[in-house]
């Protein structure tokens, strides 16, 4: 099968790219390492408390539209 776009990690950013390009019509596939997709931000619930995996982190912008999406 032939992709438009190889995005190697299922982070915040690679995530975020491979969503808007299908949008967009490209036939994208995704790698990951990890048997999860959110890489460093992601949560899992522990006794009812989405609880930060891999510790907690800043999103480091002030940018509205960023915020917003």
């Amino acid at each position: 099968m032939n992709y438009d776009y190889l995005v190697v990690g299922a982070g915040l950013f690679g995530a975020t790219f491979a969503y808007e390009a299908a949008k967009r019509g490209k036939r994208v596939k995704v790698i990951e390492k990890r048997d999860h997709i959110a890489g460093n931000i992601y949560t899992k619930e522990v006794d009812g408390i989405q609880v930060h995996q891999y510790g907690a982190h800043i999103f480091h912008t002030s940018n509205k539209e960023v915020w917003d999406y």
